[in-house]
């Protein structure tokens, strides 16, 4: 047995009353207390009237969601949402571009230099006449096939933007996804959110009712109530979720305008059954990611080539046709000609071959820190989604049903035998159940949100291909490389 409260030596002992006084710091601790007459059968009026203005009807706040479709009305459905969004998300836009941007470059780096013309005047006035005047031109060939080589690194960096192009309208396919499942569960959480209202409401005015007629206790309808209120409340806050996920839906396709419309599907459809290995196989097969991690391996072998034929030296051409007027009136055309080669005596490009010697090493395990990264994300994404549909189908199918019987035995059993149940255990009853409620909206959001980052990393645009996934997928075939341009008589391109 626990020792007695013993007060402090000197300090005068407290009543009950005084010990569970509720701090003033607490909001409501200065609520006056219920005080109702008691109940008069002659005038039961007096004891009516001033119940109903203690205990009004909670009322419920309007549900903010599209209203039912009328016969001749279609749902839109999740694929006319991926289109929406193809034709309008500007991120799309930019990843297309950035192909443009990489061709260019490659077409750039593959190019001869330009010839330099100009004219030229030598020694002029030294014997009074106006000596040697006319043009000249130079021209630097590369050699070694340089171009070729920086053409070539310059093709990796667009067959990674076509890359990215895929993985980008993948990601952005997965953001409509989550924004559409999303919406769903906003819509199921309003629609539940509702339902609970109008049940603790009319708890409420049950145990209201009960009070006039003299069965229950002043205190009792007061924390219905509360839960009525709080019901209430979570209502408003579902509400103002099904707003939001439309806004950030509509957003995600790049249509912010577009008003809420009815969704074709709902929240608690039936989910696939994923196998991880399966899953890990096509996601290392197939995510672009590993694909330009092995493209960027190759490009710094290319790299590494090219740093070590730049120090083979480039020819330098020089040209100068003259007209010699050293001797007066005997004019006579000559021409000059120059080749030449630098001598690679102190830049070999050593430290360049060596720097990106470096850079090939670290491009080597690129690919494994890529797939180690996947693996991560896979398992992350695969728990989520793992535990929480198991999680679900509890709640759904089990723990839900139960907290109802639950509730409504212990409902039934007070008011038969309020000695035994006491009004408490209904207030505890129907917290459970409503805290239930509220787990199982969070777990029906977690689900899809572990659903749609599998598909993203499974590079599946639609969420029907989870489904039937392929044993072995069949591996991204590879990007087009950009054609080298044609070359031009002259050695000029």
């Amino acid at each position: 047995m626990p020792a007695a409260y013993q007060p402090t030596k000197g300090v005068p002992a407290q009543t009950l009353l005084e010990r569970l006084k509720i701090p003033e710091a607490i909001p409501g601790a200065k609520a006056r207390p219920i005080i109702i007459p008691p109940r008069d059968p002659n005038m039961p009026s007096v004891r009516y009237s001033v119940i109903d203005k203690i205990f009004p009807n909670v009322p419920g706040p309007q549900v903010m969601v599209p209203l039912p479709l009328a016969p001749d009305q279609r749902r839109m459905t999740l694929a006319e949402l991926h289109e929406i969004a193809l034709a309008n998300n500007p991120t799309l836009v930019q990843v297309q571009a950035a192909i443009t941007s990489f061709y260019g470059l490659a077409v750039q780096a593959g190019t001869h230099p330009n010839p330099v013309v100009g004219y030229e005047a030598d020694t002029v006035n030294s014997s009074g006449t106006p000596n040697y005047q006319g043009i000249y031109g130079t021209q630097q060939i590369k050699t070694a096939g340089k171009l070729n080589l920086a053409r070539a690194v310059g093709n990796v960096d667009v067959m990674n933007a076509q890359l990215n192009v895929r993985k980008t309208r993948v990601q952005v396919m997965s953001q409509v996804n989550m924004g559409y499942y999303a919406v769903l569960v906003a819509q199921e959480n309003v629609r539940i959110s509702d339902a609970l209202v109008r049940f603790t409401n009319e708890v409420y005015r049950i145990q209201v009712e009960k009070l006039r007629e003299g069965e229950a206790t002043n205190y009792e309808p007061a924390q219905l109530r509360s839960l009525a209120v709080q019901a209430r409340s979570a209502l408003v806050q579902s509400q103002n979720r099904y707003i939001s996920a439309w806004k950030q839906l509509a957003a995600l396709m790049g249509t912010p305008n577009l008003p809420p419309v009815e969704l074709d599907g709902h929240a608690d459809m039936p989910v696939p059954e994923l196998n991880f290995d399966q899953a890990l196989s096509r996601l290392l097969t197939i995510h672009p990611d590993v694909a330009a991690a092995r493209n960027s391996e190759s490009q710094a072998r290319i790299q590494l080539q090219l740093e070590k034929i730049t120090p083979v030296p480039d020819v330098f051409v020089y040209g100068a046709f003259q007209k010699d007027f050293t001797t007066p009136g005997q004019a006579r055309t000559s021409y000059n000609m120059q080749v030449g080669v630098p001598l690679p005596l102190f830049d070999r490009n050593r430290g360049r071959i060596v720097n990106q010697q470096g850079d090939l090493i670290q491009a080597t395990q690129q690919v494994r820190i890529v797939q180690n990264n996947l693996t991560a994300q896979m398992a992350d994404a695969f728990e989520r989604y793992q535990t929480n549909r198991v999680q679900l189908d509890f709640y759904r199918d089990q723990i839900l049903p139960d907290l109802a019987r639950a509730y409504k035995g212990i409902y039934e059993r007070h008011q038969q035998e309020s000695a035994e149940v006491g009004f408490g255990d209904v207030i505890v009853a129907q917290q459970n159940l409503a805290t239930a409620i509220g787990v199982y909206i969070s777990t029906l959001t977690a689900q899809w949100q572990g659903l749609t980052d599998l598909a993203n990393l499974l590079q599946v645009e639609d969420l029907n291909e989870l489904y039937n996934l392929p044993q072995q997928p069949a591996p991204m075939p590879p990007a087009e490389e950009v054609p080298p341009p044609a070359p031009v008589q002259g050695g000029r391109q």
